[in-house]
């Protein structure tokens, strides 16, 4: 959920070679074999970083921005229509929520799954 979705890029073959790409340049190579490949998912927007930087964090931006990483990485990346709305994305067992407002969709999508 919210920027925790970046960690799996921690499963990438070449995850610390991407890593340093995505450190030093937005144009970043595409990731190759990477497990959660063309899995549907969502991170953190864009334009929400975007605010998150300029009102929260002084405009100390990161090194990458996770929906930047996860799309380089293969993933397919969807979100709410509104900033700060909830979004909850399902594909095989990933679960995935696009920011804090979608803790308790994402929870109860989990239980759910879990007592499938």
């Amino acid at each position: 959920m919210c920027h925790g979705p970046v960690a799996l890029l921690s499963t990438l073959p070449n995850a610390a070679e991407i890593e340093v790409q995505m450190k030093q340049s937005k144009n970043a190579q595409p990731a190759k074999g990477w497990i959660y490949a063309d899995y549907q998912m969502t991170t953190f927007s864009n334009s929400e970083e975007t605010m998150a930087t300029k009102y929260y964090l002084g405009d100390d931006e990161l090194h990458y921005w996770p929906q930047d990483a996860l799309t380089k990485a293969g993933g397919n990346y969807s979100r709410s229509e509104q900033d700060w709305h909830p979004h909850i994305v399902v594909d095989r067992e990933l679960i995935t929520g696009q920011n804090n407002k979608s803790a308790v969709g994402v929870a109860k999508t989990l239980l759910k799954q879990i007592n499938q």
